[in-house]
């Protein structure tokens, strides 16, 4: 198996696991297909957006979302693990008609690379473009994951999903990636676990 049919299908797996998908949350049909199709040695990292709608008790911070890109050469002179920490993305307001049913409680975020994060992206496409152009392999992964919302010590009775929607090229624009992400249910897990989402206990920490 090739370098892109590796990174392709654990670019749909990493995902999954960085979302921690369970009970009512889903990944779309169309986000699977549209992840499988995604070139990451050839897309604009420039243009990859992350829209999300939330309930408005949910802070989404710079960094709740995370681009995951890996890369190691078989000859062992490439190795690469980077974390890209996506920030808010102050002038899109059009993400609005991307969402059915918007609330009078929901709120919705755009989050994208940062300018020097997207150089960064780039230039680790290019270190890897130009390897294979010397007919060498490797194994790559790439993954989009969410986490560190923030949620107020008393949580209201009304469901809080999340919907998400994903952009990785301006022309085709964007595309539902998940949808039905359940924060209680998460909130849950990892109060069991001894970890909690509330901010002020997190800044405190």
């Amino acid at each position: 198996m090739d370098f892109l049919k590796k990174i392709r299908l654990l670019s749909v797996i990493t995902s999954m696991l960085f979302l921690g998908l369970v009970g009512c949350s889903s990944m779309s049909f169309v986000g699977m297909y549209k992840m499988s199709q995604m070139n990451p040695l050839t897309t604009d990292p420039a243009q990859i957006k992350v829209a999300i709608k939330t309930d408005q008790t949910i802070e989404v911070k710079d960094g709740s979302a995370k681009i995951n890109f890996g890369y190691k050469s078989d000859d062992g002179t490439i190795n690469i693990e980077d974390t890209f920490l996506v920030q808010i993305s102050k002038n899109d307001r059009g993400a609005r008609v991307l969402f059915d049913d918007i609330k009078a409680t929901d709120r919705i975020t755009v989050l994208s690379l940062s300018e020097e994060d997207a150089k960064k992206f780039q230039q680790n496409q290019k270190i890897i473009l130009a390897h294979k152009a010397q007919d060498k392999e490797g194994t790559g992964s790439l993954g989009i994951g969410l986490d560190d919302f923030c949620l107020p010590t008393s949580l209201p009775e009304r469901d809080l999903l999340i919907d998400v929607y994903l952009q990785t090229d301006t022309k085709d624009g964007y595309f539902k990636f998940l949808s039905g992400i359940d924060i209680k249910e998460q909130a849950e897990k990892m109060e069991e676990q001894g970890e909690e989402l509330n901010c002020e206990n997190n800044v405190a920490a």
